[in-house]
């Protein structure tokens, strides 16, 4: 139980940062609020990493820095330093949410239930911001790796990546917003067969999970109804 309440909790945050986005474009006090936001995300993390018995401290100080680094930016929007240092700390800690929350998915002994559909739920709007924070970096790294065809003359921000990021992953192709060089359309294309292939396996783990038990139980009502070949004993 829980778990549940801590999937569930961690779930909402995670969506309303992945989907809230467009508050940072009202100025640095919506983008401050935005940013506290992931306070929510960071606690209830902790707290499932901390469940799976994974190392808290070094995730803890990710975090941190990650904290850091979003607030420079609320405070100075046009800080590349800044911007650079957010998508690498983010893109640190979500990938250790998302190993923990694999090992729950994956984990045979683990009993079926809610929480895995929770914790898969959470894995894919994870990885969905995983990259989205990983094409911020590079396009600033590299500028002009991705170009807004409605205004290709403008720069790309991270919240048109953000976009393109969901956009790729669930294979929508609207084609506004363009990778331009070979190694971002390369990594384009490693986000949509990550997704694919995510959701195709998690598929798998859920039908499997919800099957085994029933199998399990069948098989034991067989049994009971095999007749004794020695009744009298």
């Amino acid at each position: 139980m829980v778990r549940t309440w801590t999937l569930g909790i961690f779930l909402v945050s995670v969506a309303l940062l992945q989907f809230g986005y467009p508050l940072t474009l009202h100025g640095s006090l919506w983008t401050a609020v935005y940013m506290l936001l992931y306070t929510g995300m960071i606690v209830f993390g902790i707290m499932l990493v901390r469940e799976e018995s994974l190392r808290t401290v070094p995730i803890f100080v990710v975090a941190v820095v990650f904290l850091i680094f979003g607030l420079w930016v609320a405070v100075d929007q046009e800080s590349e330093a800044a911007h650079l240092g957010m998508f690498i700390s983010v893109a640190v800690f979500q990938s250790c949410l998302m190993v923990s929350l694999l090992r729950f998915i994956f984990r045979r002994s683990q009993a079926h239930g809610p929480d895995l559909i929770l914790a898969a739920v959470c894995v894919y709007l994870l990885l969905g911001g995983l990259f989205a924070a990983t094409f911020g970096a590079v396009e600033i790294v590299w500028p002009g790796s991705f170009e807004d065809s409605a205004a290709p003359e403008e720069p790309v921000t991270w919240q048109q990546l953000m976009y393109f990021s969901y956009v790729t992953m669930a294979t929508l192709g609207y084609g506004d917003v363009l990778p331009l060089t070979p190694w971002v359309r390369s990594l384009a294309v490693v986000e949509t067969v990550s997704g694919t292939l995510f959701l195709t396996t998690v598929i798998a783990r859920l039908v499997g999970a919800y099957i085994a038990p029933a199998d399990a139980a069948g098989a034991g009502g067989d049994r009971g109804d095999v007749e004794s070949p020695h009744p009298g004993r």
